[in-house]
């Protein structure tokens, strides 16, 4: 059973509110730490009804038992912000980040006893969406894996044990599905590619309402991680090209049946794409990729659902489509 009872996020960003709202809505008394006056003073007001303690003092960290990182995806900026957690929390205290694409294996270095360090990856909107995949790096204590498992189910999440490969499993999933979208627009407009993808694809919201919502830079950052895995995998020049915070989405009703099939196929292309990959790799499950693409990702029919359904020459197609346009 875990002991956890004291948690406690660093860095009062989109995805660090977004967890502490969540553990004070478990009933958890919570402290949040942010050293940036802009972000504190906005995380205060936001949170003002929550059972939390809005902070810049690290000193608060001393009494509690999970602390997680939730600053920018930035290898650099991750490893300043977990030393100094290191420095000030208990030895018994355990430790996550919250990383969305980085290897826990190149963090786990900044940790003072590292048997205690483990990967808590939290989707967005983190208050709501029900994946939280946890990675563990072989420092890490496997008892220490399993209180962190039972406590994240505990709080009504489904948690996804994952390899510690850049992304993971839901990155990994999910990012050449978008980076795809922006590629398309090289023929079609983001609304009529997120009508496209939420009226004949099958999922709940477009690629270019998802990149809003996440965040642009986030997205990139993430995307560019991911180019290391190579083929399949490349970042759209379309996407990192992009100077605006946010795409405008125009609206869209209908889209002819010639570019609606194009996008469809490229989109299915990406989706299952990964999917293979993960599941040859054994990075997770089946019924783990199943949950991250239907709870996470909001897909109607699965990644693994749609390789079951489809006939092998049909998958074959759509993956050879996909990756002809990786250099685009």
């Amino acid at each position: 059973m875990s002991k956890i009872n004291s948690p406690a996020v660093v860095g009062a960003g989109v995805m660090g509110k977004a967890i502490s709202r969540h553990y004070s809505n478990q009933g958890y008394e919570v402290v949040l730490i942010e050293v940036d006056p802009s972000q504190r003073d906005l995380a205060s007001v936001e949170l003002e009804q929550e059972k939390i303690t809005v902070s810049e003092d690290l000193d608060l960290l001393r009494d509690r038992d999970f602390i997680i990182e939730a600053v920018f995806e930035d290898l650099t900026s991750k490893k300043r912000v977990l030393k100094e957690i290191g420095d000030f929390a208990r030895d018994d205290s355990l430790i996550a980040t919250n990383t969305s694409s980085l290897l826990v294996n190149d963090l786990i270095d900044t940790i003072p006893n590292p048997s205690r360090f483990i990967g808590v990856h939290y989707n967005n909107p983190a208050d709501f969406n029900p994946i939280v995949e946890i990675i563990s790096d072989q420092l890490t204590d496997l008892s220490r894996t399993k209180e962190v498992t039972e406590w994240v189910e505990k709080s009504g999440k489904h948690p996804v044990l994952c390899s510690d490969t850049p992304c993971f499993v839901l990155n990994r999933q999910s990012l050449p599905f978008i980076n795809e979208a922006a590629r398309c627009m090289s023929f079609a407009t983001p609304g009529e590619i997120d009508f496209v993808a939420k009226q004949k694809v099958g999922v709940e919201l477009g690629p270019f309402s998802v990149m809003n919502l996440v965040g642009l830079d986030v997205i990139k950052s993430a995307s560019r991680n991911l180019e290391v895995l190579g083929e399949g995998y490349a970042s759209s020049q379309i996407l990192q090209k992009m100077k605006d915070k946010q795409w405008t989405i125009d609206k869209v009703t209908e889209v002819d049946r010639e570019k609606s099939t194009e996008i469809t196929k490229r989109l299915r292309g990406a989706m299952i794409f990964p999917a293979r990959d993960i599941l040859e790799r054994k990075l997770c499950s089946e019924y783990d990729l199943d949950k991250i693409c239907k709870l996470a990702l909001g897909y109607e029919k699965s990644s693994v659902e749609w390789l079951e359904l489809l006939d092998e020459s049909i998958v074959k197609q759509l993956i050879a489509l996909f990756l002809s346009f990786q250099s685009g």
